[in-house]
């Protein structure tokens, strides 16, 4: 199988970390997680996981320029095939398989991946020791946030500029050409699952709460993420994605 290499973004998220470990450990040679000073037991999961830890250090706030840059040059340098730029709750998933479809998008020689996204959702957080979509099959399409071209190939990619939450890129090919964000989505089809939206609504509005504390002034001024109280933010984006639900894993 070609060899795969996935970077993820975390700061406090030991619910959902041994569920991203284990999903991208299925296809990934090499797993990086690069933590934010982690107070949740983040940082012992990652250890315990025989995963690289790189520490992150934004001095307790919500950089998002400093989290572009682990996209945009953290996986410089590896010899992987494929490299994925994801944060902790996103997965990337295949539906006809990884090995399938990363060979095919080898043969093409496709350079980066446009995935559909979907906001999954249960109100009952997964107990499962298996992978969490054996457990949370439900979610809302949502390709406006989470069609991000997380998955690119560092053979064919020589530079990816991602924006401000990493929903679209542009960069410079191996070759020297310029390439934008891609508005094609990739065939075979690949999923980017965001696992925010689970385990009911109160643990989301804190989870709300505990990102806005960690809000820089530039993102209240600007109105970068959420600007309202946890529970308001959790209810507005559950009543979103309530009409929307379907079965996105069979």
């Amino acid at each position: 199988m070609l060899n795969c290499e996935a970077h993820l973004l975390c700061w406090n998220e030991a619910e959902i970390l041994p569920y991203s470990l284990r999903h991208y450990k299925t296809f990934c040679s090499r797993i990086v997680v690069h933590d934010d000073q982690s107070t949740d037991g983040s940082r012992e999961i990652i250890k315990a996981a025989g995963v690289d830890l790189a520490d992150r250090h934004t001095g307790g706030v919500i950089d998002e320029h400093e989290y572009c840059w682990v996209k945009n040059e953290s996986w410089k340098g590896t010899r992987a095939d494929w490299v994925i730029v994801v944060d902790a709750d996103e997965l990337i998933y295949f539906p006809k398989g990884a090995e399938q479809t990363i060979a095919e998008y080898e043969y093409l020689g496709m350079n980066v991946i446009k995935p559909h996204g979907f906001e999954m959702f249960t109100d009952t957080f997964p107990t499962t020791e298996g992978q969490i979509y054996d457990e949370v099959k439900m979610g809302a399409p949502d390709d406006q946030w989470y069609a991000k071209p997380a998955l690119f190939s560092p053979k064919r990619v020589k530079e990816i500029h991602y924006g401000l939450g990493a929903h679209g890129c542009t960069g410079k090919l191996v070759s020297g050409a310029a390439f934008s964000n891609p508005t094609v989505y990739s065939i075979p089809e690949t999923f980017l699952l965001h696992f925010k939206h689970i385990g009911g609504v109160e643990r989301l509005a804190k989870r709300y709460d505990e990102v806005y504390a960690r809000q820089l002034p530039i993102n209240h001024k600007m109105g970068w993420g959420h600007q309202c109280p946890g529970i308001e933010a959790a209810m507005k984006k559950r009543a979103g994605i309530l009409p929307n639900l379907r079965q996105v894993i069979s």
